[in-house]
């Protein structure tokens, strides 16, 4: 155990090997709800102080009994602050199993997190609603229930909850006996398998369902279940269903198919039967993450589990349903049934959940290019994060309960992943997934680290990985491979981003075609054969790193041979001449690979076209109109060739061929192209988005390009602002979600103001998606500053009761910003403020502006010279 972990978990005296927790009286007005907690722990270590931890809970009485039946007298009962922990001290020392048996109150929280409230509006009778679920990782549960809240200290949960009779409620289990009472009902459920504090779940609330099954049918029921071993004498389909709101349910419909198939897609990957009788998919109606892979009652923001039940849905609605589920389901095995050890390698859960979430996408989305989709959403925005001192190593350290939740970041989850990714590139998928399997089968219903993964995964592959990867996971930062020429000979050397240490480096080099598998680079320098043609290193951007072509010579080979490379290999060209070149030579290679373009490599162009609009949102306030005008042109004649098809797509949607296997990747490549277009005011694109806004022809396949672009004009009115904003009153989360990114693209500023007083009108769940248009949207950058600063107090208290709120809003405003001025006044908002919550996302914050201003002052000079 780590020096940091030691200083904030509880003494190891008892352990806790089985819950009873019973909730009544919940009370939704009053925020309050009475509760009851059995824990019977076993002694390891004879003690007289029993400790649980406990946040806001009135703890009304408390006894204690021995096995035997002998109740022991509380001498005292203190809280202890700094572990979040009430101390029960019965005076001697116990050296038996005991219960402690608690009753106490409860809050019912509004912030998304812990045991909360959800308000909604009934979608028949518009009726004010709520519902009532849990979100307990990382440190939550001890806000609803005193426990051991560690992951390592593992139980079995059984839990009882009494609500209103027409009110449905569900758990971890099925439900056992009910017994009503009055007009109240008591649910009983089954004893859990083992788990984590953190996954123990319950909802309450006016549900509705859809039900599906596996088409294997090798899942444990409830006859004779095991809660040692997640087995039963007899085996079955697995039940799955998804449960909305009323009125909702039928949007579950394309969730529910991909569970059914991805639930078996894993029991067969990772050799282990799903272990539970049941699965349950909850759509939650507030949430501020994507989702929660509670052991069988997985819940889920709206945008993430339902979609529109009839042909009016985005591609990209569907990918993120599609993602998310797998993403939340693989948790069940890799978190759930085998967990981490301690949070500082919380990277073992969600790294693997994305890497597999992805891997199951791809088997039953094949024409989805998702291979490609990783490469930009996860391995590319990994890269960009770990380029910062500011980052932090895979493996976090921890300071307190509370800076566990910022862990949750783009490090754990997709560094995570590619560095994953890099091992399965290296050894092969099915070494890998067989490692992993190994893994699973010795460590299930307890914790393991790394050392465990990689051991496994080693052994199968009958290769050392561990202290190979060891580098990636335990420094900040990644090598970047320094290249250079000299006659028919490449020097390579490794050099550092954040690190002076010596990494492995797995080179996987194409060479004039053909791809060298087994090729490492293990000390600081060596030397390589050339290519006659061209040589590139990291094909397919499987290794997470960046390669820096010096010679002239090197770079014009491969912007030469640019039409020969993968997709994958293209955006990792492009994105290491983005980051490590002049801003002319990326420029140079951008040209060439839009010269030989195809449309199915939509991520080559998303990623070119996310380059362009952060270029371009960095220097817009740093540089003169005329020449902002001349880049805006240079964009727009990129994308001229396909602007008249991806109009009549966009008028026309359903003029497509059904069996044309490229249709999807097409709608988004057009997608793509409108999006930047309309936002640089392209006299077609416009016109037609006004003639669609118009007409009222708005639907989920082109809203954000008509919003978008309407909204975005200079001299767009108010009128039309408000009455955008009208119908976001009556609309559902996705369509909100978009209208708030379109509201956020105003360049008109009598529009500033109205725009930045949604802040304090959105959800804050919702706030988010303005400052996803902040984002590259230069024109309202001092503005929202200055508003920013008048409205401080107000606007950070509103949004940082949930941490990933304030932290979403931070990172997403005022990432593309620059200027030292910035800094100063951005620093100043928050002096004086308890920033422990948000503090690392608020230096990466600073650090990302201060990297924009160098590289306006480096490269502006260039940028003038290639657009002439």
């Amino acid at each position: 155990m780590s020096d940091q972990e030691q200083d904030f978990t509880l003494p190891k005296s008892f352990n806790p090997n089985h819950y009873e927790i019973s909730l009544k009286k919940l009370d939704a007005e009053k925020k309050i709800f009475q509760g009851h907690v059995r824990v019977h722990f076993q002694c390891v270590i004879p003690d007289q102080k029993i400790y649980l931890n406990a946040r806001d809970l009135v703890i009304e009485n408390v006894q204690v009994q021995l096995n035997n039946g002998q109740s022991l007298k509380v001498v005292s009962q203190d809280y202890d602050h700094r572990l979040e922990a009430i101390v029960i001290d019965v005076g001697e020392n116990i050296s038996d199993s005991f219960t402690v048996a608690i009753d106490y109150q409860g809050k019912i929280q509004t912030n998304m997190s812990g045991f909360y409230r959800s308000n909604y509006k009934d979608l028949k009778t518009n009726e004010d609603k709520f519902m009532l679920s849990t979100q307990f990782e990382a440190t939550d549960a001890r806000g609803t229930f005193p426990c051991v809240d560690e992951p390592a200290r593992k139980a079995t949960f059984k839990v009882s909850v009494t609500a209103d009779s027409h009110l449905t409620v569900l758990s971890n289990m099925p439900e056992q006996s009910s017994q009503v009472e009055g007009n109240e009902t008591e649910h009983i459920f089954h004893t859990t398998p083992r788990m984590s504090t953190y996954l123990v779940a319950w909802a309450v609330g006016e549900y509705e369902f859809i039900e599906g099954k596996t088409e294997k049918t090798i899942y444990p029921t409830l006859q004779d279940y095991s809660v040692v071993d997640g087995t039963s004498s007899t085996q079955a389909a697995l039940p799955i269903r998804v449960y909305t709101a009323v009125g909702k349910k039928n949007q579950g419909k394309f969730a529910l198919s991909v569970a059914t198939k991805v639930v078996d897609l894993f029991s067969q990957l990772f050799k282990i039967p799903y272990p539970l009788p049941k699965l349950d998919l909850l759509c939650v109606e507030s949430y501020s993450h994507n989702a929660m892979e509670n052991f069988s009652l997985i819940t889920f923001r709206t945008t993430a589990l339902l979609v529109d039940d009839s042909d009016d849905v985005s591609p990209a609605a569907l990918q993120k349903v599609a993602y998310v589920v797998s993403h939340e389901i693989a948790h069940q095995w890799f978190g759930n049934l085998v967990t981490m050890q301690w949070w500082d390698e919380l990277w073992l859960n969600e790294g693997f959940a994305t890497w597999v979430g992805y891997y199951a996408v791809s088997v039953f989305f094949p024409h989805w290019d998702v291979e490609s989709m990783v490469m930009l959403e996860s391995h590319e925005a990994a890269l960009q994060l770990d380029s910062l001192k500011e980052s932090h190593p895979v493996k976090v350290g921890l300071r307190d309960p509370k800076d566990v939740d910022q862990a949750f970041d783009t490090i754990s989850y997709l560094k995570g992943c590619s560095v994953l990714e890099m091992v399965s590139g290296y050894l092969g998928q099915d070494d890998f997934l067989a490692g992993v399997a190994l893994y699973l089968e010795i460590n299930k219903w307890g914790n393991a680290t790394m050392e465990d993964l990689f051991d496994c995964i080693g052994k199968v592959a009958k290769v050392e990985i561990l202290s190979k990867v060891k580098p990636w996971l335990l420094e900040l930062g990644y090598p970047i491979l320094d290249v250079k020429k000299s006659g028919d000979q490449l020097s390579l050397t490794q050099s550092k981003a954040n690190t002076d240490s010596l990494w492995w480096v797995p080179l996987l080099p194409t060479r004039d075609g053909e791809f060298i598998k087994q090729s490492d680079l293990t000390t600081r320098t060596t030397q390589l054969e050339a290519g006659s043609k061209y040589t590139l290193f990291n094909t397919d951007g499987y290794a997470f790193y960046r390669v820096n072509y010096e010679s002239l010579e090197l770079i014009d080979s491969l912007c030469d041979n640019i039409s020969r490379l993968s997709s994958r290999s293209k955006m990792g060209l492009l994105s290491d001449f983005c980051s490590l070149r002049p801003l002319s030579d990326y420029l140079h290679l951008v040209d060439k690979t839009m010269k030989v373009h195809d449309p199915k490599d939509v991520y080559v162009w998303k990623s070119i076209h996310s380059s362009l609009l952060k270029t371009r949102t960095i220097v817009y306030n740093a540089v003169a109109p005329e020449l902002m005008a001349s880049f805006d042109r240079y964009v727009l004649q990129l994308v001229e060739p396909w602007i008249n098809d991806a109009l009549t797509n966009l008028e026309n949607p359903t003029t497509q061929d059904s069996n044309d296997p490229y249709a999807f990747a097409r709608t988004l490549f057009y997608h793509s192209i409108l999006t930047i277009a309309g936002k640089l005011s392209h006299p077609k694109v416009v016109a037609l988005a006004r003639k669609l806004y118009q007409r009222n022809e708005i639907n989920a396949h082109n809203r954000s390009i008509v919003l978008g672009t309407v909204l975005s004009q200079p001299d767009t009115t108010r009128a039309i602002f408000d009455q955008v904003v009208e119908v976001l009153e009556g609309a559902v989360l996705e369509e909100m979600e978009t209208i708030l990114r379109c509201l956020g693209s105003v360049t008109n500023p009598e529009l500033f103001e109205p725009c930045f007083q949604l802040l304090f009108k959105v959800e804050p769940m919702n706030v988010q998606f303005l400052p996803e248009a902040f984002l590259t949207n230069p024109h309202i950058h001092s503005s929202i500053l200055s508003f920013v600063q008048q409205n401080s107090s107000a606007l950070i208290d509103r949004l940082v009761v949930n941490q990933t709120v304030i932290g979403r809003f931070l990172s997403f405003t005022f990432a593309y910003f620059q200027g030292e001025e910035t800094v100063h006044k951005i620093k100043s908002i928050f002096e004086g403020r308890d920033i422990s919550a948000y503090d690392r996302v608020l230096r990466q914050t600073l650090e990302k502006i201060e990297a924009n201003t160098r590289f306006c002052n480096e490269n502006i000079g260039a940028l003038e010279k290639f657009l002439k």
